[in-house]
């Protein structure tokens, strides 16, 4: 018990923060350097029974007090980014962008933390616990005759860097998403979703650039993104809708 106090007085030094395995065994090993990893995993277990740590993911800790009562989700707010940007480094270096609906939420300046964040990259498909529930599915997307690393390449030149709490990322630009948006939309997320598209329309229809949209067709890639746009543009805009009844003309029906 001694020297489980004094693990408890040295974890307390670092009180409210997040704290990696690793990190964690170095500073027990600064309090005995005797320790094993067997002996580590131990006090891990009595830490978290006594409530001065909370297991976020695995090898990840919250650090507090026994009686602090926490808010997890306010924990998840403030610490999603930085453990996203740290999963991404590890897995996937540069070749990845962030997709779907969250791209095109981004662009609206809407940064609230997905349950559920698509990471188009270049090497696996899974999905992953990124903090507590939330998590991030993993995919990679095909183009016919390219191998996996030139279709990556050919999707990331439509790509661009954004900065959220002070990390960079990579996102879709603008226009993959307005495509990325409606690519395999849920029944559940399909009002929300075109109704911000329909937003994006009316606001930004000057600058979107269709060009791009032209880009993907010539290698059949979001055919009904392109064509849902299209439909939802008559109504708004149909001076912009014309541009993109001539691509879809060229490229994919009409």
């Amino acid at each position: 018990m001694i020297q489980s106090n004094n693990y408890v007085k040295k974890l307390l030094k670092k009180k409210n923060k997040i704290i990696w395995i690793e990190d964690l065994k170095n500073m027990f090993r600064s309090v005995n350097d005797e320790i094993s990893d067997k002996q580590i995993y131990k006090q891990i277990y009595y830490l978290k029974n006594k409530w001065y740590i909370i297991s976020l993911k695995k090898d990840l800790f919250y650090i507090k007090n026994f009686d602090d009562e926490i808010d997890v989700d306010d924990i998840i707010e403030k610490n999603y980014w930085k453990i996203l940007k740290k999963n991404i480094q590890e897995k996937y270096l540069k070749n990845y962008f962030i997709g779907w609906i969250k791209s095109l939420e981004i662009w609206n300046n809407n940064f609230s933390i997905p349950d559920n964040l698509v990471l188009i990259n270049l090497y696996k498909r899974s999905s992953e616990v990124i903090l507590k529930w939330k998590k991030s599915q993993n995919v990679n997307y095909k183009i016919k005759w390219f191998d996996n690393e030139k279709a990556f390449r050919y999707f990331k030149k439509q790509t661009t860097t954004t900065y959220i709490d002070w990390k960079s990322f990579n996102i879709s630009n603008y226009e993959l998403s307005l495509l990325e948006s409606l690519y395999s939309l849920s029944i559940e997320d399909e009002r929300y979703v075109i109704e911000l598209i329909k937003k994006n329309i009316r606001k930004n229809y000057k600058k979107i650039n269709v060009d791009v949209f032209e880009y993907f067709l010539k290698y059949w890639k979001y055919g009904s993104s392109v064509k849902k746009i299209y439909e939802l543009a008559l109504w708004i805009r149909p001076d912009f809708a014309e541009k993109i009844q001539k691509i879809l003309k060229k490229w994919y029906w009409m």
